[in-house]
Formats: structure tokens, C-alpha cells, sequence
């Protein structure tokens, strides 16, 4: 019967919290319950392992939250590395003090136990230990406050089981989806795959194809094909090293796979990509009506945010309102008469682009520009983002502006900027360099890494920020690089996810990049030092802190290239 038919019944129920607590089950050991005398919530974190309720086995990892019954048992084991755990246990009544504590229904999810084998419930680890802290105090409003949240915590759990009813859900689907993504190259088995489910491998296959529209093993398939793919049009491998790096046991069976896949055989593709450069090209300019360029009679369009601006002359005294956008001028062998800096009592520009910007005018910062000191400046031409809207009528007075979404591609904006300074050919080289780059070294770093992970983390005044691909930078490591992703951010719908400290070791990766802001503020945070104490004191793992303004700011050729020769020498050594 669905919820929300139960709306009656749900309303005379009241839950109560008898008692709760947190633990450590280290690696190899078992946390044993036989005929649990309440109801129990049990939310774990931490390594791999299996849980078994009632007879049946569970394989759980990264997150998972379990909902148990009155009279059943469950067995806990921790297979690799610890699991860090809270039992909640609760009572569910009438509010009319009947015995008959929930609407009979046969599947009633009070009345069920159930397993919701997912790694993207970082705040239901949160809320449990803040429930479990509120209750450890003592009686009155804290007590009462702990079960207003417990209450809240079974009603998401229950939504969960209700739209999954039993099956795997689109959070797992994602989880298998990212193993795939870090794992593709070598050798993956459809039964290990259902076993990181938790679900059999009927309900993995059927599951997986309702939300990405083909089989696991078929996804597989086709990110070895994109990746073969990207490696025949940006790279001089050879069709046998690439068969090697995709786990193909030779060139001939790879370009049988290929040509199943694609329609050609691999040199046949490669060929005709190198005929289609300057056609995709155009096509890039032209997909996005607010940052493409067109030929017109008079010279060059760009097509900006606030309208078009038609190249009549090269401009020669640019200013930039963004950093990343001297950037791509230094890239293209030329420096803005003015760029906004970092900082806030000393102004100053990125590291990597003083040298180049020698002879150019601070301007204030990206948040605040000194709109006096463009003035004076008389620039022929200003280049901002949306952020700079409220200053455009005034940017207008002084110079022809145009505008740009910040997070626009670079690539993108590389060859507008190459249209506006005749450096088209400069800018598609940049452009190919990058790509060919990052294709041959995300196949040396796929053989480093197998079995490992990389996070992307940024500590900020009490939370720690994990970044997914969806973020700018995460894309160069888990886009560009292909850098294997944590299980624990296999959901890319946000660009992050905000964790507590001590929610960190959920993560599990092997190696994190701290995003910090130690150069900008003259030292590192209190969250910035729990966070290097909690990771450097485990072996496991590495933890390689770097500049947040140029790894987030300066995202231009030259900042990210440099982001890729950090991650190289910090990985391959």
C-alpha cells in the first residue's frame, strides 16, 4: 500500500528514543545482536564489509543505514578497514497508548527490516551522532529535541524505502557507476559489481539500465570506446598500446570491439578525425549562443552575455576583471594593461602569472574592482563575468565590455580570445597540447591508481567541502585525468558535498588534494590543521595540500596546466 494512503494511520504514531550510542568495529571484528528488544536504526561508515540480517547476507561499503525490527538479529563484519557505527533504539506507539503499534499492513516499513546500501547519506551520519549527543545529555528539552530529529531521520529513511521498495536505488546505481568510471580498464566482473550493490545481479542489471538506458557491462563498453576514442584523436599511440591500456588482450580483438562499437576500425577513425579538426572546431564556437564567435563582413563577432561585439581592430590595452582571463592572454603570449588581483590588505597577483604581469595595473579585486582606477587606466576594451553586471552601465562609459559566465568553459574562451587577437592558431594549439596531455597521462596515472582513489577536499570554517566532477577543477582530475572518484561522492547532481571533520573518514581516498588558503590568509585554519592531523595520522593515505586561488581561480591554460604538472609530480614522484 503506497504512503501516502497510510496518512491516517501515520498520524496517530508517536516515536520514542529509548537509548543510542556510537562505536568502532576494527577491521576482522563482528558486532553481534540476537533478537533485538526494539526497534533499531544502525548507520555505519567506513570500510567494505557484510552485514547479515536474519539469514540473509548484505555486502555493504562506503555509507549505508539499516532500519531492524523488534525480535530480529544482525551480525556486523568489518572485511577491510574499520567501520565506524551508531545505534539508535526506538519504539513506535500510538499516541492513543494502543498495543498495536503501527497500521497492519503486511509490508508496513516499521514493521520490516531493510537496508538502504548508499553512500551519499553523509547527513544522516551527522544527524545520528548529533541525536546520539542530544540524548547523552539528559532528560527535558534535550531529549525531546533528540526525538523531534529521530523522528525526521525515520521519515527520510522511510521515503527512501518506499521509492526504492526493496530494489537498488539510483544512489547505488550511481556508486556502481563510479567504480565503472575508475575500474573500466581493467578487468570487472558483473557479480562484483552487484556485490558492491549489496542486490543480486538480476536487480543490478535491470536497475542500472532504468537509469542510464544500458546494461553495467554495456557501460563498461562504452567509456573503453570513449576513452579509445579520445586516445586515437589526441594522441600518436599506437592501436596496440592502446588495446594494452584498455585491458583488451590484443590489438586485433580491441579493433573488432571498436569497429563493433563505432562503425570503423581504429586507424580508419583516426583519419577521419584529423580531417574533421577545423569542422568540430567551428562547431564548438557556434554551440553556445552566449560564448561563440561568427564571421561577419566588417571582421570576427563575439557573441557575449550582454550582446555581440564585432573585432574591427585588435584591441591593445585589454583589462580584465577576472584573473583567469589574464590567464588566457599570457597563454596567448600577450598581458592585460590591467588585471583585478587576490587578497584583501595586500593586493597581489597568482604566483604563476607575477612574472608575466610585470607591467600590469592592479584594478582592485574580482568582488570589489576599482572602478576609478579603470578610469584612469582607458582601457580600448573590458572583459568581466556576470558578477560585474551591477558595473556594467559604468564598464560601458569607459570601453566596448564584454561579458562572460565565469564558469564557462576555458577551452571555449581560449579560442574567442584567440578570434579577438588574431592567436586562432596559438589558441588551437594550446587547446590540442592540453588534450593530448591529459589523454596519455590519465592512461599512466589509470595503472598507478587501480584499486585507489583521489579526493578533491576544501576545509572551510567548520565544514569540509569534497568536491565531485561536477566541480571546475574536479572535472580536470576526474574528466580530464580520469583520476578514480571516492565512492562516497559517486552523485555529481552539486558541485560538492559538505561534510563535518570528523564525517572525513568516510571518504576513504587514498590520496586528497586540500585545497587550502593558507598563501591568502598568512596561515592555515583551526578546520585546515583537524583535518591534516586527522589524515596524516593514517599511512593509508596522502594528503598534498594546494594553493585554493590558483587551483580555483586561475582557470586558464596556464593555471590548469599547472594543477595537471601538480598532480603529476605528486603521483608519479
Amino acid at each position: 500500500m503506497p504512503l501516502q494512503e497510510q496518512t491516517s494511520g501515520w498520524s496517530d504514531i508517536a516515536i520514542k528514543m529509548l537509548d543510542g550510542h556510537s562505536g568502532t568495529l576494527q577491521t576482522g571484528s563482528i558486532l553481534h545482536e540476537t533478537n533485538v528488544t526494539s526497534n533499531v536504526l544502525l548507520l555505519a561508515y567506513g570500510g567494505k564489509g557484510e552485514l547479515a540480517m536474519d539469514g540473509e547476507v548484505c555486502h555493504i561499503g562506503a555509507s549505508f543505514a539499516c532500519h531492524v525490527v523488534k525480535g530480529s538479529s544482525y551480525t556486523l563484519t568489518a572485511r577491510s578497514e574499520d567501520i565506524h557505527y551508531i545505534v539508535i533504539m526506538y519504539r513506535a506507539s500510538s499516541m492513543e497508548g494502543a498495543s498495536l503499534v503501527v497500521p497492519s499492513y503486511q509490508r508496513h516499513p516499521l514493521r520490516r527490516s531493510f537496508v538502504q546500501n548508499s553512500a551519499a547519506h553523509a547527513e544522516w551520519i551527522e544527524n545520528a551522532e548529533k541525536i546520539v549527543a542530544k540524548w547523552r545529555r539528559g532528560e527535558g528539552l534535550e531529549r525531546f529535541y533528540a526525538n523531534a530529529l529521530l523522528q525526521g531521520m525515520i521519515y527520510e529513511l522511510i521515503m527512501e524505502y518506499e521509492r526504492g521498495q526493496g530494489e537498488v536505488e539510483s544512489d547505488m546505481v550511481d556508486v556502481v557507476a563510479s567504480y565503472i568510471t575508475s575500474h573500466y580498464r581493467q578487468n570487472v566482473e558483473l557479480k562484483e559489481l552487484a556485490a558492491l550493490a549489496g542486490c543480486s545481479v538480476r536487480q543490478l542489471q535491470r536497475r542500472f539500465k532504468q537509469e542510464k538506458q544500458l546494461g553495467p557491462m554495456e557501460y563498461v563498453i562504452q567509456l573503453r570506446m570513449e576513452s579509445a576514442s579520445r586516445m586515437l584523436r589526441h594522441t600518436d599511440a599506437s592501436i596496440g598500446e592502446i588495446a594494452d591500456k584498455l585491458g583488451y588482450r590484443d590489438m586485433y580483438y580491441f579493433s573488432r570491439a571498436f569497429k563493433k562499437y563505432v562503425g570503423v576500425p581504429p586507424q580508419h577513425y583516426r583519419q577521419a578525425a584529423a580531417s574533421r579538426t577545423d569542422a568540430d572546431y567551428e562547431k564548438r564556437l557556434l554551440q553556445n549562443r552566449t560564448a561563440s564567435s561568427y564571421e561577419s563582413a566588417q571582421g570576427p563577432v563575439i557573441c557575449h552575455m550582454q550582446g555581440e561585439y564585432t573585432v574591427t581592430e585588435t584591441p591593445q590595452r585589454i583589462a580584465v576583471l577576472d584573473v583567469q582571463y589574464a590567464d588566457h592572454l599570457l597563454a596567448l603570449g600577450l598581458a592585460p594593461v590591467g588585471s583585478v588581483g587576490l587578497g584583501s590588505a595586500v593586493l597581489t597577483f597568482p604566483k604563476t602569472l607575477r612574472t608575466g604581469l610585470q607591467h600590469t595595473q592592479l584594478l582592485g579585486t574580482y568582488e570589489y574592482p576599482d572602478l576609478p582606477a579603470i578610469e584612469r587606466l582607458a582601457p580600448d576594451l573590458i572583459i568581466c563575468t556576470e558578477v560585474h553586471a551591477q558595473y556594467h552601465e559604468r564598464l560601458s562609459q569607459i570601453a566596448p565590455v564584454l561579458m562572460f559566465k565565469r564558469n564557462e568553459n576555458w577551452q571555449t574562451i581560449l579560442s574567442l580570445f584567440g578570434e579577438l587577437t588574431e592567436k586562432r592558431a596559438e589558441a588551437k594549439q594550446i587547446i590540442a597540447d592540453y588534450l593530448r596531455r591529459t589523454a596519455l597521462l590519465s592512461e599512466e596515472l589509470a595503472t598507478l591508481l587501480q584499486g585507489k582513489s583521489v579526493a578533491l577536499i576544501r576545509p572551510l570554517d567548520s565544514l569540509v567541502r569534497v568536491h565531485s566532477a561536477a566541480h571546475r577543477t574536479g572535472a580536470v582530475l576526474y574528466r580530464d585525468l580520469g583520476l578514480p572518484v571516492p565512492l562516497f561522492v559517486a552523485d555529481t547532481s552539486d558541485t560538492a558535498y559538505h561534510i563535518s571533520v570528523e564525517r572525513l573518514p568516510a571518504v576513504q581516498a587514498s590520496y586528497y588534494f586540500l585545497l587550502s588558503n593558507e598563501l591568502m590568509q598568512d596561515g592555515i585554519s583551526a578546520t585546515e590543521e583537524r583535518v591534516l592531523e586527522m589524515l596524516d595520522g593514517d599511512e593509508r593515505q596522502h594528503v598534498h595540500s594546494v594553493d585554493a586561488a590558483t587551483w580555483i581561480g586561475c582557470y586558464g591554460p596556464m593555471g590548469i596546466n599547472g594543477i595537471v604538472d601538480e598532480i603529476e609530480r605528486v603521483l608519479l614522484g
